[in-house]
């Protein structure tokens, strides 16, 4: 993971908190560094949103192939066999 682009520190996020944030909403997503290794990460709302959005689609999508699999039976013959 190339983390060397939208880092900041635990202490930048303390001490610059608006800066962090508009980095965050610039980039959506600031990775927050503990020691130099990735403590936690900081997401813009309208990026986590997004991610949101992407993963009900994906959700979506696996119950609809579960769907599709299932044996269906015409309506025609569903009345028929009443």
């Amino acid at each position: 993971m190339d983390t060397s682009i939208n880092t900041s520190t635990i202490t930048d996020l303390r001490h610059k908190t608006n800066k962090v944030l508009q980095k965050a909403e610039e980039k959506g997503y600031v990775y927050l560094l503990r020691r130099s290794k990735v403590a936690a990460a900081v997401v813009d709302v309208k990026y986590l949103n997004a991610l949101q959005e992407a993963y009900e689609d994906y959700l979506d999508t696996l119950e609809f192939d579960k769907t599709i699999k299932l044996k269906r039976i015409p309506l025609i013959k569903a009345k028929k066999s009443k």
